[in-house]
């Protein structure tokens, strides 16, 4: 049985920097705390390294919480957030730079380009089995490339960071452009691919390490951000080729806390629970469990102000049914509304729901109804269903773009779109040309993938985002959040990083 990558000790490297005195003679290392050069000898050490870098992913600041509900799901057409300060900002078109909840995941990030950063410097030096070295080394590019996938998504413009820090010159970066972010993205996967396994192997065989699957994934999915499409299609079809991937015959199967890591998942978030952690990043016993089901759950049961669904989302998948004439079974595995029967957690929806409530659309999808509410049993740390970061539907859909934007309305991209809608028994997509094929894409998108975190980073890279908001005001009748173009595509940079950096921007608008 494969073990799963296991987070419990976190050495958060970072750069050390000699501290001078009038006297040469002040001694000032702590002799109890490793520096780089004291650190980086062994096999051993090179595991902990890579180790630190993935430790922030799971925490709340990250995929436990924060990064999840509040700045990937919050932010999208799909979300329409109620106003809770400091919380649900960034969903509401409020978040200044000064936001907490932004400066945690905008700090994780970071940690990680800079730990990624000490292993890829560090590693080559430490005599080991070098097999095992190369994997390090690959696990370490991707993980640098992910954060920085990340970071230019969020963000757009921010620093660039691709060595070591030496010293204190090094730490005031400029902004990057964003076509310079990605070819470090690019290159990145491109290492991390060339040195893992191909056959579908698990480096170290662990479960949640990065693996040649997500690296080639992502590959793919940062050249199809970039609109290489030709590019984004050799890769994406690199993975469908190794026959490693398969979609769940049970759509539902990909959310569930019993279930993880199938033939689906190409790149998952691993949570263990850690009822002994607590609050907080990747500096210690902190919780890595699934804690943002109370920013998604419907109001009435979280402690949040959380959000309702926009109508149109209902509306998309109503407006077409099975072969056999049944509602896309989709629906109601991503969605709650008042349909005959429906249960919010082990009550009744038209009983619990009241006035307005009892209207509108809310969350299904991720949430554990075995529970009362969204925050019981336990508490922030109580879930452990994994986040799945990369679904192979989701790259088939990716596929099917890049396909229609290279050869319009081609049979392949047909037949990528079709294999997801076949799973849930949808008719056939046939004879569509480029424009009716792309539309036909980009709903299914949504159908297949919302809630998921990806809508936003989709109507950014499409350039509609702005178009979108402006069109449908109600989308934030909730906070009446106003959508400023040219400003909210991207979140600000936190106000410590610019006003302590002289060489650092804010974005725009902010």
């Amino acid at each position: 049985m494969k073990s799963k990558i296991k987070i419990y000790i976190v050495l958060a490297f970072s750069s050390f920097f000699t501290l001078n005195n009038c006297s040469d003679e002040l001694e000032l290392t702590n002799p109890n705390s490793p520096t780089p050069e004291s650190f980086w000898k062994t096999a051993e050490h090179a595991e902990g390294g890579l180790t630190a870098v993935y430790a922030p992913l799971p925490t709340i600041p990250m995929f436990g919480r924060i990064l999840v509900g509040l700045h990937l799901i919050h932010r999208s057409d799909i979300a329409n957030p109620f106003p809770q300060s400091n919380v649900n900002d960034a969903g509401a078109l409020q978040v200044r730079p000064e936001n907490p909840r932004l400066i945690e995941i905008y700090s994780e990030w970071y940690k990680m380009v800079a730990r990624a950063n000490q292993v890829i410097n560090r590693v080559p030096d430490i005599e080991m089995d070098e097999a095992r070295k190369q994997e390090i080394l690959g696990e370490a590019h991707f993980l640098r490339g992910f954060a920085y996938f990340y970071i230019v998504n969020l963000w757009g413009t921010s620093p660039l960071s691709l060595e070591e820090s030496q010293g204190l010159e090094d730490l005031f970066l400029p902004n990057s452009t964003v076509e310079q972010t990605y070819a470090a993205i690019i290159n990145d996967f491109s290492i991390a691919q060339s040195n893992l396994p191909s056959d579908g192997s698990l480096p170290k065989g662990e479960i949640g390490r990065a693996t040649w699957g997500a690296a080639t994934a992502f590959l793919g999915r940062s050249y199809l951000y970039t609109g290489d499409f030709s590019s984004a299609a050799a890769e994406f079809k690199k993975v469908i080729d190794s026959g490693i991937y398969s979609l769940n015959e049970n759509y539902n199967d990909n959310f569930t806390e019993e279930i993880s890591n199938t033939p689906e998942s190409i790149f998952e978030i691993q949570y263990d629970g850690n009822e002994t952690g607590g609050w907080g990043g990747s500096g210690g016993n902190v919780w890595r469990a699934q804690a943002w089901e109370a920013d998604i759950a419907p109001r009435n049961y979280s402690s949040q102000q959380s959000m309702s669904v926009n109508d149109w989302v209902l509306d998309l998948f109503l407006s077409e049914q099975t072969v056999d004439g049944e509602e896309d079974p989709r629906a109601k595995a991503t969605l709650l509304w008042n349909y005959p029967g429906a249960k919010i957690y082990q009550d009744d929806f038209a009983e619990t729901m009241l006035g307005d409530d009892l209207d509108r659309v809310w969350v299904r999808k991720y949430l554990n109804f075995r529970r009362e509410n969204s925050l019981t049993p336990g508490a922030w740390q109580g879930a452990t269903n994994n986040w799945k970061i990369f679904r192979y539907a989701d790259l088939l859909l990716m596929y099917a773009e890049a396909e229609n934007e290279i050869n319009g309305g081609s049979q392949d991209a047909h037949d990528a779109l079709n294999e997801v809608r076949d799973r849930v028994n949808m008719p056939n997509a046939v004879g569509l040309n480029q424009t009716q094929l792309r539309q036909a894409i980009r709903d299914e998108r949504v159908k297949e993938l919302a809630i998921e975190g990806n809508r936003f980073f989709d109507l950014n890279r499409w350039g509609i985002a702005a178009d979108r908001f402006e069109q449908h005001p109600e989308f934030r009748s909730n906070s009446q959040g106003v959508f400023i173009r040219g400003q909210h595509e991207y979140l600000p940079i936190p106000a410590q990083d610019v006003n302590s950096n002289p060489n650092l921007n804010q974005n725009p608008g902010y």
